[in-house]
């Protein structure tokens, strides 16, 4: 017996922009486990708008999020309906109520296909998406003004943490969409390409253009150990710098 599908019952949202009425879903790939403060997040940000997540469960991120996005384009694939549009999110993402029909809003006039907010990475200052210069190199540096100036930039790689795909896109795009490649010793050390990366290059190659929007951001949930500091002021630590000390707190924790 196959098992029920994640979609059964759950039809896209139907949203008007400044471009017209779209039609929008929801996937996500979830753990067993998450954070309560994206729990309690989401349907603030979404249920206003008729718009209720489609998820599976796994330990594979990668196909579970795959197996969602392709089913929600399977089953809502009819001629005459406005264009559909799926807003991934991930379970430790935190936003607005109003950041969804702002990302929408910018999206649905660009010529993008796939549009995400600003996210950060975790531990480090960098935000989740790289950019390529005129000859190719991977850019290190851009201006601030060419953010204020752009309310969609053209990227390389990007997250799925808050982003919204054209449906019509995915359709251009091959199986799989998401696969983890070794590097060339077939280990999977700092040369590897993660599920996520494959996709954007993947996409790439198949003509799909993608951006990130500078007029929406969102958080990214992260967990910090606090202790106290030589003053016994608080002092956080994230839990990889923890477990690169050997499971030690900070040199300037209380002793």
């Amino acid at each position: 017996m196959g098992a029920a599908s994640p979609v059964a019952g759950i039809k896209p949202a139907i949203l008007n922009t400044g471009s017209g009425p779209v039609r929008v879903a929801c996937a996500m790939s979830v753990p067993r486990l998450g954070f309560q403060d994206h729990v309690f997040c989401w349907p603030r940000g979404l249920l206003p708008y008729g718009i209720s997540p489609v998820r599976l469960e796994g330990a594979f991120w990668g196909q579970m999020l795959e197996r969602v996005m392709d089913e929600i384009v399977q089953c809502n694939d009819q001629p005459g309906e406005p264009p559909l549009w799926i807003l991934t999110m991930d379970y430790d993402t935190i936003f607005g109520q109003n950041d969804l029909p702002k990302l929408l809003t910018y999206a649905t006039a660009s010529d993008f296909d796939v549009v995400a907010a600003v996210q950060m990475k975790r531990r480090s200052d960098e935000p989740l998406f790289s950019m390529t210069g005129e000859e190719g190199q991977r850019m290190t540096e851009v201006s601030r003004d060419y953010f204020i100036l752009n309310n969609i930039v053209p990227v390389n790689t990007a997250h799925f943490g808050f982003t919204l795909i054209r449906a019509d896109a995915l359709k251009k795009v091959p199986h799989p969409w998401f696969l983890g490649v070794p590097d060339k010793d077939g280990k999977w050390g700092p040369e590897r390409t993660d599920d996520d990366i494959y996709w954007w290059g993947k996409a790439r190659e198949h003509g799909v253009k993608s951006g990130v929007c500078t007029r929406v951001i969102v958080g990214h949930a992260e967990v910090h150990f606090k202790w106290p500091d030589e003053n016994m002021k608080g002092l956080l630590q994230h839990p990889g710098d923890y477990w690169d000390k050997g499971g030690n707190p900070p040199e300037a924790a209380w002793k």
